[in-house]
């Protein structure tokens, strides 16, 4: 088996970014989250702000002031167009074109930390970087985890492979919102839970024709290449996917259910 390396991990996300349901969960979520707890405006720290169109669309509809955002981003083509997705916006704005580490250091405390589908790659031990995360909050802060819970499809299909998958991969899949929880429990650190119901569009996906398609979202699933997998489980992980998959007036989905973790009393 090949494991990817990150950029090959960048490029398989699009297929997240394309068919995801997720967002307008995430956004809904996130918009009442910052207006209830900080009326009067925050700063935000938004840690894997990948290619920024979530952030552009959190910071077009604050219905509170954001007094300035301040982005981490280690890939240069998501840098490039978090660049673009953020121009013309009225705030102040900071692009930090690197990984996040233990030991990054901003300068600043933050109102909000978001972390949004990024702790799978803070390996190999998650506890370092969450800890360091919520170092970097005000006194009255809160961070914020968007992280995919047990039940959805890609951590499933882990699980079943989990003895065979190489250790070392490029993200943790099996890395989900319940591990993010028993940090916090073991560092008492006090949070709320909210379930958001995502998916996946996956009709597309699925066409016989779109093998490729279909190969890089196993690709994206596993962190190895799909070419790469003995044949019969190729096989049988587009069979599980597949059979798997719930209808919708939409065509087939699947499951990108997604635990929203806030820090701080409810």
């Amino acid at each position: 088996m090949r494991c990817i390396p990150f950029d090959r991990y960048i490029d398989c996300f699009h297929i997240l970014e394309k068919y995801s349901e997720e967002y307008p969960f995430m956004l809904r979520h996130f918009l009442d989250t910052t207006a209830r707890h900080f009326p009067e405006g925050f700063s935000l720290l938004d840690i894997g702000a990948g290619t920024g169109l979530f952030a552009r669309a959190f910071l077009s509809k604050s219905p509170v002031p954001v007094r300035s955002y301040t982005a981490i981003e280690p890939s240069p083509d998501h840098v490039r167009t978090l660049f673009e997705n953020l121009r013309n916006l009225p705030v102040e704005t900071t692009i930090i074109p690197d990984y996040f580490t233990p030991e990054t250091r901003t300068g600043k405390k933050y109102d909000i930390v978001l972390l949004s589908h990024s702790t799978y790659c803070f390996l190999p031990d998650p506890e370092p970087y969450l800890l360091h995360a919520l170092s970097l909050l005000e006194d009255d802060g809160r961070a914020v985890f968007y992280q995919g819970c047990p039940t959805n499809f890609c951590t499933f299909l882990n699980l079943l492979y989990r003895d065979v998958l190489p250790e070392e991969r490029v993200t943790d899949p099996l890395f989900t919102s319940w591990d993010v929880r028993d940090i916090l429990e073991k560092k008492q650190v006090p949070h709320a839970v909210t379930y958001l119901p995502g998916s996946l569009r996956a009709g597309e996906i699925f066409l016989p024709e779109n093998e490729q398609l279909f190969n890089d979202l196993i690709t994206f699933s596993f962190m190895v290449e799909a070419d790469s997998l003995p044949p019969g489980m190729l096989a049988r992980s587009k069979e599980i996917l597949q059979e798997i998959a719930y209808p919708s007036a939409n065509g087939p989905l699947l499951n990108l259910g997604v635990d929203a973790i806030v820090t701080g009393l409810a």
